[in-house]
């Protein structure tokens, strides 16, 4: 879930048509046509990735709303034992909060995956997730999608998503035991072991202590 305040808007005489926009917007909601930036404020976040990428030319700004517009996706209008399979697939509590921005849960994800998001920029768009920093959530969004049997395929030009570089394929559950035995300060088995019966606190960040126990 996500409540917008702001959106972007496109100053047209110093819009160069560079695509850059284009390709750090989380849920598409920017396109450049005919050499001009344009955007859709209904699928709109206010992230102001956009913005960051435009500041050479100053091209695009903020634009606040006259009320906040709230994303959601009711988790409890599927089938909560789908939405859990594709959750424990994903090895992620359906409760838990992937995206530490916006608060948006595993479950809430994997509720508009079962409601037909099929891209990262879908679910975004549907769920909120992703609309602010858009980098430590889209792991397991794709995770998740992976899940589902949903393969993301990007091109090595698109800047918002790197599929090789997320999903199943890289976790703490694939560390090899000798290299976890090389590296105790980062608790790997022991963290390994945690999440086999439960949910450690953060999963897509690096767990690390001086003297391990």
């Amino acid at each position: 879930m996500i409540n917008i305040t702001q959106v972007v808007k496109v100053i047209d005489e110093k819009c160069i048509g560079c695509k850059q926009c284009d390709q750090v917007c989380p849920t598409e909601a920017i396109k450049t046509v005919d050499r001009l930036a344009r955007v859709d404020k209904d699928l709109c976040t206010g992230c102001n990735k956009c913005i960051e990428a435009c500041m050479d030319h100053g091209a695009i700004k903020r634009e606040f709303l006259d009320a906040p517009r709230r994303v959601v996706t009711d988790s409890g209008t599927v089938d909560r034992s789908q939405l859990e399979k594709i959750c424990a697939a994903a090895l992620l509590d359906p409760e838990e909060a992937i995206c530490l921005c916006t608060a948006t849960t595993a479950g809430e994800v994997a509720a508009a995956i079962l409601k037909g998001g099929r891209t990262p920029e879908a679910l975004s768009v549907m769920t909120g997730v992703r609309g602010v920093c858009a980098i430590w959530c889209t792991g397991p969004v794709i995770r998740l999608l992976e899940a589902a049997s949903i393969k993301v395929e990007r091109s090595s030009r698109d800047w918002r998503v790197y599929p090789e570089n997320a999903g199943m394929a890289i976790g703490i559950w694939n560390v090899p035991p000798e290299v976890a035995d090389k590296y105790p300060e980062y608790r790997i088995r022991e963290n390994q072991e945690r999440l086999k019966h439960g949910r450690i606190e953060v999963p897509m960040f690096a767990n690390i202590e001086r003297t391990p126990s």
